[in-house]
């Protein structure tokens, strides 16, 4: 092989240019990145005396039903680019909610009255127990995409009791925030 101005040049310059772009990408990407609970709104509310219970009243008089063994998918109108990525995630939980003989409740987050003071950040969910309590509270999954990989809801999807609601107040993600 011989070398010559062309193939130096271009040997020094796709790297360099594949460099760059990769810290591009990773930049972009890191941007997306947020706080799930960045207002402090979710935090403020959870730390109320029954808010598990109240939270469960707010959902269950807006859809006018009882949430035992219910999963409320909880998404917003807006069409955001983190909801969008998260929409194979959002389908596979829901299958799984289906194998564990729960029921899946899609809804809007300016559909409930009251909804948007408490979670500032979608796509959420909110898993509720065989009575019908909390159990889980917040985002699908953590990191960049909220890709399944990450996901944070799974362990609690066929809980049959619990003792209080999860509620990852720290999770960091690609969320739609409305702060």
């Amino acid at each position: 092989m011989q070398f010559n101005k062309n193939n130096v040049l271009l040997m020094t310059v796709i790297p360099i240019w594949l460099i760059t772009v990769i810290f591009g990408l990773f930049f972009a990407s890191k941007s997306t990145e947020v706080l799930f609970d960045a207002s402090g709104s979710l935090y403020r509310a959870s730390i109320q005396p029954e808010f598990d219970s109240k939270f469960s009243l707010l959902i269950s008089g807006a859809l006018d039903k009882p949430l035992a063994k219910s999963v409320v998918h909880i998404i917003s109108e807006d069409d955001c680019l983190c909801q969008l990525t998260a929409s194979r995630h959002i389908h596979e939980v829901k299958d799984k909610v289906s194998r564990f003989g729960k029921t899946n409740i899609a809804v809007n987050v300016e559909d409930i009255p009251g909804l948007k003071d408490i979670l500032s950040s979608t796509p959420a969910i909110a898993v509720f127990d065989l009575e019908g309590s909390l159990a889980y509270l917040g985002p699908y999954s953590t990191g960049i995409g909220c890709l399944s990989g990450n996901g944070t809801v799974e362990p609690y999807l066929d809980r049959t009791a619990t003792l209080g609601a999860i509620i990852p107040l720290e999770a960091t993600g690609c969320y739609c925030s409305k702060v």
